[in-house]
């Protein structure tokens, strides 16, 4: 029984001296959450009064800003032609064969697409530029392909090509095709003179190619044809 008794004692002694040393400890260091969090805010106050960590943050902050605004401004991108330089664009030097994708992811502006005017636009399928210009009563067109001349020298091509086409006076005001009849008018997209006229009571609708007939003959063969079911 003794030692029974002599064992419990000492259990006791042992969990006084743990709780004794806790508590000793926590004044000593001061590990209390009442002091954590005091001793937490006299350090954010004295951060804050420093005026060159507060410079230092500053600058910080301002970098960040224009890095994004930068990153913004541009977009990435895949030409599946591939991208040409000085060196593609001479005929010698072109990828064999044509037709084969050659995927070039990269980083480009945004406004990389937009249109410089009107004749001047990004045709997306075969990635290239187009110029656009009326001569001669007839809409023509000359690409300058990407994977020919590169991403901006196409651009710049493209422009230099079309303030030639001014300089040379070779740009014309788009035609007005009016044949002066009703029922006739010309269609742009298919290139025909068109008769519209009834027969028999029912709406009837004639194309005459200018590709194969010629410009005044197709467009007198409409008037004609219109003539003709007016009686």
């Amino acid at each position: 029984m003794n030692l029974f008794y002599n064992l419990i004692n000492s259990i006791k002694r042992k969990n006084e001296n743990k709780k004794f040393y806790i508590q000793f400890y926590k004044k000593r260091f001061h590990i209390s959450t009442i002091y954590q969090h005091r001793k937490k805010s006299i350090c954010l106050n004295s951060i804050q009064n420093n005026s060159s960590v507060n410079n230092n943050i500053c600058v910080v902050k301002n970098e960040t800003e224009e890095i994004n605004k930068k990153n913004s401004d541009f977009i990435q991108y895949i030409f599946k032609w591939g991208i040409g330089n000085k060196f593609r664009s001479d005929p010698e030097n072109r990828y064999h064969p044509v037709h084969l994708r050659r995927s070039k992811e990269v980083t480009i502006r945004k406004d990389y697409f937009d249109n410089v005017n009107e004749n001047i636009r990004y045709e997306e399928l075969n990635e290239q530029w187009e110029v656009y210009w009326f001569e001669n009563n007839k809409l023509n067109a000359k690409p300058f392909p990407v994977k020919k001349f590169g991403i901006h020298d196409a651009k710049k091509e493209a422009i230099k090509f079309y303030e030639s086409l001014k300089v040379e006076h070779r740009l014309m005001p788009k035609p007005k095709y009016e044949s002066g009849v009703e029922g006739v008018h010309y269609d742009n997209i298919t290139n025909c003179w068109v008769a519209f006229y009834r027969s028999n009571n029912f709406p009837v609708c004639r194309s005459f190619s200018a590709e194969y007939h010629g410009f005044e003959t197709a467009k007198q063969m409409a008037i004609e044809r219109v003539e003709k079911n007016k009686k």
